[in-house]
């Protein structure tokens, strides 16, 4: 049966002809057929220079694409019906009507005539008005309809765009690459309809559910761990970025915050998190750890918390050693070094192989990257454990105050109840509360308290090729911003990876012949990504009437200010290091450009007065791209049941022997990649587990 998370549960998104007019007109005002005069202009701009890499056919070629000439229809209605909530359907069709009818277009236009029957000109016009409108709700429209009509077209798998791009990358295989690990066997129904037991049921195999899982099992436990994501055996993984999307994360790639402020990125597949995640391993900052112990939580300043972290390392294998810095990496260091900011490598969980497939969000091929799936379920099949795929936890079944198993829906299709003396809720922030919401629990803390680490992209163009979509991800890091309030909340400024599909959204839109421009100069580009440690923006996470996960997140002053100063950082660092063109996700805020001849420098007056102009704009709502991969904090550990879910072991304050162990616990967000800081949680969660168990064994005697 087909994996029904990779969408959202709603009637599927049907458009009447006229609908269907206004959103092909859309798809091609963004993806647009360029006129004779644009196409020469993109001529001389990036041909016939000592840095081009293009021919005048290629752009030729590139520039009399459109969405609609090239069929990319069907890739939208895709990426509409699995990401769309159904009520934002509804409000999509009814803007679309509108925009058909002559009253309709007027109000949202200005225009007497249907959209549909605006030449292309005009509807750039309207489409920019939306960007630029100081009403929030139209800057929305605009970010609606850009990323509907550029990432599913841009991403397809082997798209006709990718050739103006330049883009012909494939996985390359590491030298190193290990042998290939036997496939883990997954249970069948047939396996659990009859009277079955396990001494615990861990509910998720990411980086919480895999480390209390191995920890169980070798403690002697028969353990069941339940994944609602695919196993994928390393054989069996695509090395694409569309198909990555639509098998290993949750509704099938990008799907935004309920007001659509966020686009939000998650693993849902065997391993979570860590089988798609970029290997950048960093241990919780001194500071974080000081202000989780202030709450109460003293474990994280304990001697034994420090041992948890060296452990994670040593079994993931995270280092510096074998790291191979890409372009975008080493123009990322090159610039600190020029300013005098802080940088450093980032330690990577591959065993210190030498590690440049160019596709670790798409799992690892290779079977290098240590995430769960190579590591610690390993350890866990190794002393017993069992492993059933494709099956979504319904509830935690609850007795007289205790969990005593679990109803679960076995490979998407049949509901059975498993038996268990102890259940761990390991599937992550954005489902953990639900899961327990859905079993009865009531504390008011629930799916409160999210975090998410806001991002957003400065770019940096430069005449030598950058090829941001080769070599391993993220390699080093600088920590100049991490203190923007002196409280410990800042960013850090990292490297993203961006495949063409990402790279198509994240650029501000500004006309479709300057957006083809800068897909043309893709190899050009090097991105910087600020990764923000959120402090009070309010987080949520629900279920709406279909049972979907909805996030609800408003981005606050405070943090909308952290993300303002690793923006001004990474531009100041990106023209350090040599950018001749600098953009960011401002839709307010036009690129800078280097005269010819002129040198890239910090200190150009030129530059220093438009880096005002990036303060002074800042991030109004829905003024800018902001997306994330990090979720956090929604079921968070605590001293008391009035301001946590959790006990300081990891227990529930309601129901006995019901334990988290995932990023939800997280107190505050962590401010670093939160892989290796949740699998030290999950071990300190899992001693508990295992001290309790035997406590109350020795009270039985």
């Amino acid at each position: 049966m087909a994996d029904p998370n990779r969408s959202i549960v709603a009637p599927a998104f049907e458009l009447s002809e006229d609908q269907l007019a206004v959103l092909t007109a859309v798809m091609d005002t963004f993806v647009a057929q360029l006129n004779d005069k644009e196409i020469q202009e993109m001529i001389e701009q990036l041909c016939g220079h000592d840095n081009s890499i293009h021919t005048p056919e290629d752009i030729k070629e590139f520039a009399k694409l459109s969405n609609t000439g090239i069929d990319s229809l069907p890739h939208v209605k895709v990426f509409l019906n699995r990401a769309l909530a159904a009520d934002k359907r509804q409000e999509l069709a009814m803007i679309l009507s509108l925009l058909s009818k002559r009253a309709g277009s007027f109000v949202l236009t200005g225009h007497y005539k249907p959209f549909q029957d605006l030449s292309r000109e005009e509807r750039e016009k309207v489409v920019l008005k939306w960007k630029n409108s100081y009403i929030p709700q139209l800057r929305l429209l605009y970010k609606l309809f850009f990323s509907t009509s550029c990432h599913p077209t841009y991403g397809a798998k082997g798209s006709e765009l990718h050739r103006g791009m330049l883009y012909n990358v494939s996985h390359i295989e590491s030298q190193d690459k290990p042998t290939p690990k036997e496939r883990y066997e997954m249970l069948k129904y047939e396996d659990l309809v009859s009277e079955i037991k396990f001494d615990a049921i861990v509910v998720g195999s990411g980086a919480g559910g895999g480390v209390t899982a191995a920890e169980l099992a070798k403690a002697g436990k028969s353990v069941l761990v339940i994944e609602k994501g695919v196993y994928y055996h390393e054989d069996e993984m695509e090395m694409f970025e569309s198909n990555a999307f639509a098998s290993m994360y949750e509704y099938g790639g990008f799907f935004s915050t309920f007001e659509g402020a966020v686009n939000i990125l998650a693993g849902s597949v065997f391993g979570g998190g860590t089988t798609v995640n970029w290997s950048a391993s960093l241990k919780l900052q001194h500071y974080v750890r000081e202000e989780w112990a202030k709450q109460g939580l003293s474990h994280f300043v304990s001697p034994k918390f420090s041992r948890d972290l060296d452990r994670v390392f040593e079994r993931i294998g995270a280092s510096t050693a074998g790291i191979k810095h890409n372009v975008p990496n080493s123009l990322l260091i090159k610039g600190c070094q020029e300013l005098g900011y802080h940088v450093a490598d980032i330690p990577q969980n591959t065993g210190g192989i030498d590690h440049q497939c160019n596709f670790c969000f798409a799992g690892c091929k290779d079977g290098i990257k240590n995430g769960t799936m190579n590591a610690w379920l390993r350890d866990a099949k190794a002393h017993g454990a069992k492993f059933l795929d494709r099956s979504k936890v319904t509830r935690v079944l609850v007795e007289k105050g205790h969990a005593v198993g679990v109803e679960v829906i076995v490979n998407y299709d049949k509901k059975v109840t498993i038996r268990a003396d102890q259940v761990i809720v390991a599937a992550g922030s954005l489902h953990t509360p639900n899961i327990l919401t859905r079993s009865g629990l009531t504390n008011k803390n629930i799916g409160h308290n999210l975090r998410l680490h806001p991002c957003s992209i400065t770019f940096g163009f430069f005449d030598q090729n950058v090829d941001c979509f080769e070599g391993s991800i993220m390699t080093a890091v600088s920590n100049v911003a991490e203190n923007a309030d002196n409280e410990g909340y800042g960013a850090k400024i990292e490297v993203p990876c961006l495949h063409p599909g990402s790279y198509s959204t994240v650029l501000p839109w500004r006309s479709a012949a300057n957006h083809k421009n800068l897909m043309a100069r893709y190899r050009k580009c090097a991105p910087l990504l600020i990764l923000s440690r959120d402090k009070n923006s309010k987080g949520v996470v629900r279920t709406d009437n279909n049972g979907n996960m909805v996030v609800d997140y408003a981005l606050s002053s405070h943090d909308r200010n952290s993300i303002l100063v690793g923006i001004i950082r990474s531009l100041q660092i990106l023209c350090a290091s040599g950018a001749r063109e600098l953009h960011t996700g401002q839709f307010g805020v036009d690129p800078f450009i280097f005269n010819k001849g002129e040198e890239s420098r910090v200190d150009n007056p030129r530059f220093e007065e438009w880096l005002k102009k990036v303060r002074k704009y800042g991030l109004p709502q829905d003024g800018a791209g902001i997306f994330c991969a990090h979720q956090m904090g929604s079921c968070r550990m605590g001293i008391s049941p009035k301001i946590s879910v959790a006990k300081p072991t990891g227990e529930t304050w309601e129901t006995k022997n019901l334990y988290i162990s995932d990023a939800s616990l997280f107190p505050t967000a962590s401010g670093v990649n939160p892989m290796a800081t949740t699998e030290a949680v999950a071990l300190h969660v899992a001693d508990s587990i295992i001290k309790s168990s035997t406590g109350s064994a020795a009270s039985k005697l």
